[in-house]
């Protein structure tokens, strides 16, 4: 009986199958060089490890997450973390480094996972809202494209230098003084190709993958007639040693500790950079498509394999809502087009290493530059710039990542994120008509100077009053102290203008939540409680 209903459902899961294979095999084609870019100009790592992250990193939040629009992978923004925490350390591409890189992770995937043990903390998540989002994107994004100039232009990478502002222009500099033409002329190919194929609607999903084989197609005319020795073109490494899995172990040991100790706030910013990406990327998304996933489920999936990847030699993975955008705008199913995507870029590496070896690096360095100008996108920002209290928000986001490193940008965002929140509800709407006083909004603590203030005038001017608190949400203990008070000092009134359904529905709920609390069962008083009186 089984067999037949699956005979018979067969004709409309091939259509389906067939449609995600399709979209599976995109997203593989468009992931593969912005996962190499990734990891050799960002991470400082060799190619394979934003390829295993673009694989395993891939299936194990398919896995992880049960959300049909959740999709993980390697990150922008993560990838130049760990090349700017660990520059004072140690040489880049080295096997130092490499270890180092692994514990990085390692360290990161396990404060994440303390945000998935700790509800709290997970919960403090959901204050960082969009202005700081989008303010640490940009200020991420101008700094991926100024990291990357002395990529495109063929120029070693200076490994003893952080990121503020003027090593930003030393950089430009250097491009323009001793740069390698015969690099920038490949960068330049690679980044109009892809802004021309970006203008035409059926090429605009593979406009990275158009642009990046247009610089390795002229990047092999060079060398061919100009040869290899005089235009001194780095290409990706061989990848023929890539298999199925390549295990690593991150670096604990004695002489390394002092140096893992100086990374720990580095670890710290790493893991905080994904769970702002993944909770904001779920949160677009939801909102996009109009559903409703609980980010939590994101955080999940990003802390358990972030603390499996740096034993699979993979770079870390969050969300990315340009990938889940990308699938759901295909029509594609997040969990079965990720996995499969991941599958088919696992065959693309064992069986094209020897053409993917030959593409340039400054064709990488250029969709680098892509992305971090895509992620400036005005019309995120422009929202923000009409309400002053978002603008200020936006400005000190942005500037914290231009002018500090990404560990005080971070810092500096989460005491935003707070401090934002409470500056919003310490600030409720009061209106004084005659002798009556309505708060719209919270009596609490950090709102009570506000309102002290606006009844004394009242008092002062009237005599008496009446408080209105047909649209206060909430009162504190403080709050309730202070009501007191003004009661006892005779000169005010207390009064709930909502309509006496509204009233009932709400005591009727408060009743609810409060037997619920109390842990009654069936009508039965609950013997644990004792009487206060």
């Amino acid at each position: 009986m089984s067999s037949l209903a699956f005979l018979r459902a067969l004709p409309g899961v091939l259509p389906a199958l067939r449609g995600n294979l399709l979209i599976g095999l995109t997203l593989a084609v468009v992931t593969l060089p912005q996962a190499i870019a990734f990891s050799t100009t960002l991470a400082g790592l060799p190619p394979h490890f934003g390829i295993y992250a673009a694989i395993w990193g891939v299936l194990f939040t398919a896995l992880l997450n049960p959300s049909r629009v959740f999709s993980g992978g390697p990150n922008t923004t993560m990838s130049a973390a760990i090349g700017v925490i660990l520059l004072p350390v140690a040489p880049q591409f080295g096997a130092d480094y490499i270890g180092y890189a692994m514990t990085l992770i390692l360290i990161a995937g396990m404060i994440q996972m303390l945000f998935v043990i700790i509800r709290p903390l997970g919960r403090m998540l959901d204050l960082i809202n969009e202005p700081i989002i989008n303010g640490l994107i940009c200020g991420i994004g101008l700094f991926l494209i100024f990291k990357s100039l002395t990529g495109f232009a063929g120029l070693p990478i200076n490994t003893q230098v952080e990121w503020p502002l003027w090593i930003a222009w030393q950089s430009f500099m250097a491009v323009l003084e001793i740069g390698n033409l015969y690099a920038i002329e490949i960068g330049l190919i690679t980044l109009i190709t892809s802004l021309v194929a970006r203008q035409i609607r059926a090429l605009r999903n593979w406009a990275i993958l158009i642009g990046v084989a247009a610089g390795t197609a002229y990047s092999e005319y060079l060398n061919a007639t100009v040869g290899l020795q005089n235009t001194m073109i780095e290409q990706i490494a061989n990848l023929s040693s890539v298999g199925f899995v390549l295990p690593s172990l991150p670096l604990f040991n004695q002489e390394a500790m002092s140096d893992i100790i100086s990374i720990l706030p580095g670890a710290v910013t790493l893991a905080l950079l994904g769970l702002f990406q993944t909770v904001a990327a779920m949160r677009r998304m939801n909102r996009k498509i109009g559903s409703y996933t609980d980010s939590r489920k994101g955080i999940f999936a990003d802390a358990v394999s972030n603390c499996l990847l740096p034993f699979l030699s993979s770079l870390p993975t969050c969300a990315s809502f340009n990938r889940m955008w990308l699938v759901y705008s295909l029509g594609g199913q997040s969990r079965w087009t990720s996995a499969i995507s991941a599958l088919i870029l696992l065959l693309m590496v064992l069986f094209l290493a020897p053409l993917i070896a030959i593409i340039p690096m400054p064709a990488m360095a250029a969709v680098i530059m892509l992305l971090g100008a895509n992620m400036i996108n005005w019309e995120d920002i422009k929202p923000h710039f009409r309400n002053r209290g978002e603008t200020v928000v936006f400005l000190a986001s942005f500037l914290s990542v231009v002018f500090l490193d990404l560990f005080g940008a971070v810092v500096v965002g989460s005491v935003l994120a707070i401090g934002y929140s409470k500056w919003e509800q310490a600030h409720p709407k009061i209106s004084l008509r005659g002798n009556v006083l309505k708060i719209r909004g919270n009596v609490y603590y950090a709102s009570l100077p506000v309102i002290e203030s606006m009844y004394h005038t009242a008092i002062e001017r009237e005599g008496s009053v009446v408080i209105d608190f047909s649209e206060c949400y909430y009162i504190d203990q403080e709050g309730i102290r202070w009501l007191a008070a003004a009661k006892a000092g005779q000169k005010v009134a207390f009064a709930d203008r909502r309509k006496s359904d509204d009233r009932r529905e709400l005591e009727r709920r408060a009743a609810a939540d409060q037997k619920r609390k109390s842990g009654r069962r069936r009508g039965r008083t609950d013997r644990r409680q004792r009487s206060q009186f």
